[in-house]
């Protein structure tokens, strides 16, 4: 009976010992390279596709400086740079308390707390300074505290990493979109992703500077004269990168210089403006949530089920390129249920032979391979001002064409989002949907039931 007892005590210590030593060593393992879920449905926790790419890429070395006081702002900005940390061996981060180490703090001009300095270990007069009110803003819309870390650290790592940027210029001096009061956060999401943007008027300037890596036309109301002109299609027809821009919110299309620059690959952006009762933006026609081509700009976006929104948006048509060299692809489209409505003057729009049949285009690219030639071509510009360039991809959509036309194909991707309360998007047909439901068919449901109930009742 006691070797029984003694077998069975044995098993059972020697059964603990395994399990401890399977505990222990799977706690060494995990404390080297610790295993996270992220189960958020928006993938809060998780970084981007874009951080990833950036990431991965790195050439050089980079000195991450965080003057932080433990609190919990501190906490937030660890658990982010760790993520980065553990992504790439080329991000060196060190926290450091400015009350106990002021000399660093000094040597590096920080005079604020929760400051993140961002240094190339190979230059380091290429650094960045991430403020604590760049990464903790207020949403506009709840009011709350929004953490827009992913973003701005991304940026700053492309900043201080980048061998050389590039020069994008804004063409102005036509009654252009305004590019100091409505393309603020356009200029700054394209300052963030390496490019220089400056304002350029052609006439004043001489021509396109010969260190134009792109330029963006955002819907003139002016022709160009012939000098500008020829100017914008000599710097095309030798490699040049043009973003161009043109939607219907002034009514008429007047400006016919650029129909003019298109016509030379057979492109023409039409006199009308976009209706979609079938994919559109809350219920509202004018504003079209157009579907995506296959290209390389709109693959990540289609992939990531992310939506744009073309608000007062006119049609595009082309013909296909006899040219072996030349490619035009759509990459932005309506449903067939769409038209272009000619008549700006009509007060409900309605379909006629005059209008132009959906589905309609969008956006297209061009680009020569013989040239390097590229060619961005959307018939709407508001989705790249302040109001409308936050609404879904936008963003994305916008910086992925600027980043396809300057030969940046490793950024071309979904951007940081900010950790905000998230928003449901609907489209048109969805929201009558909803109201259907919501409205009519779950009240008559329990009316029915209630009346129901009560004859019963009524009959005992």
């Amino acid at each position: 009976m006691n070797r029984v007892r003694l077998k069975y005590g044995s098993n059972m210590i020697l059964a603990i010992v395994i399990l401890l030593g399977i505990l222990i060593f799977g706690n060494l393992v995990l404390a080297q390279k610790p295993i996270k879920w992220d189960l958020t449905k928006s993938k809060q926790y998780t970084l981007s596709d874009k951080t990833k790419q950036v990431l991965k890429n790195l050439k050089t070395d980079v000195t991450v400086y965080a003057f932080f006081k433990n609190d919990s702002a501190k906490t937030r900005v660890q658990n982010l740079l760790d993520e980065y940390t553990g992504l790439s061996k080329r991000i060196k981060v060190q926290f450091i308390d400015p009350d106990k180490n002021p000399s660093l703090a000094q040597k590096f001009g920080i005079t604020d707390y929760d400051t993140t300095l961002f240094l190339n270990s190979k230059d380091d007069s290429k650094r960045q300074i991430v403020n604590s009110y760049d990464i903790f803003t207020q949403s506009q819309e709840t009011g709350q505290t929004v953490f827009n870390g992913e973003q701005q650290f991304t940026q700053a790592i492309i900043n201080v990493t980048e061998v050389s940027k590039t020069n994008a210029y804004i063409i102005q001096g036509h009654n252009e979109v305004n590019s100091t009061s409505s393309l603020t956060t356009f200029k700054t999401a394209l300052q963030g992703e390496g490019y220089n943007v400056n304002d350029l008027n052609i006439g004043q300037s001489g021509g396109i500077p010969k260190d134009a890596g792109l330029i963006i036309i955002a819907n003139p109301q002016m022709d160009y004269n012939d000098q500008e002109m020829n100017a914008i299609l000599d710097y095309l027809k030798k490699g040049g990168k043009a973003f161009i821009m043109m939607g219907a919110e002034n009514g008429p299309l007047t400006e016919k210089s650029i129909n003019n620059l298109l016509s030379n690959w057979n492109v023409k952006i039409d006199n009308d403006i976009v209706v979609d009762p079938s994919r559109n933006y809350f219920m509202d026609a004018l504003s079209p949530v157009p579907q995506y081509g296959y290209h390389g700009i709109t693959d990540k976006l289609e992939s990531a089920n992310l939506a744009s929104v073309a608000p007062s948006s006119r049609s595009i048509t082309y013909k296909e390129s006899n040219s072996s060299s030349t490619s035009i692809q759509s990459i932005l489209t309506t449903s067939d249920k769409a038209w272009g409505e000619t008549n700006f003057n009509s007060k409900q729009a309605t379909f006629d032979n005059n209008d132009i049949k959906g589905p309609l285009t969008l956006g297209v690219t061009i680009s020569d391979s013989k040239t390097g030639m590229k060619v961005v071509v959307l018939g709407n510009d508001l989705m790249a001002t302040d109001k409308v360039i936050g609404l879904e991809g936008n963003r994305d959509l916008l910086m992925n064409s600027a980043n396809w036309l300057a030969n940046k194909t490793t950024q071309i991707s979904i951007s940081p989002k900010s950790l905000d309360y998230a928003t449901l998007f609907m489209t048109g047909k969805q929201a009558d949907y909803m109201f259907i439901v919501t409205v009519i068919v779950i009240p008559l449901v329990i009316w029915i039931i209630g009346g129901v109930v009560f004859f019963r009742r009524r009959a005992l």
